[in-house]
């Protein structure tokens, strides 16, 4: 399965789960999806730090899709974007569809 950037709102039609103060620390620059709806991925700038957030995403047992993988504090971009790619790709190899959440 192939991984390619979308849209916002192209991101925003998988109703991923926000936080409601996430725009407040955040600012989303770049979204990511498989091509089966799988995880999806954003990359972030961290308004405070000035550095990159990235975030894997994937259906919880609701349906509703939930960070399973972030990591922050990014030195660039570029870096940002590789490592999302690798970890987007690391949760499709699990085979998983459905991405439980810890209670």
């Amino acid at each position: 399965m192939g991984i390619r950037p979308v849209s916002r709102i192209e991101f925003d039609k998988y109703d991923p789960a926000r936080l409601p103060e996430s725009e407040e620390i955040f600012e989303e620059t770049e979204w990511f999806a498989d091509d089966g709806g799988t995880v999806i991925g954003l990359i972030a700038l961290d308004k405070v730090d000035k550095d990159w957030f990235i975030g894997v995403l994937g259906r919880d047992e609701r349906g509703t899709f939930r960070a399973i993988d972030v990591e922050s504090s990014l030195e660039n971009i570029d870096v940002a974007r590789i490592q999302l790619i690798a970890m987007m790709e690391k949760a499709l190899a699990t085979g998983l569809t459905v991405f439980p959440q810890d209670a």
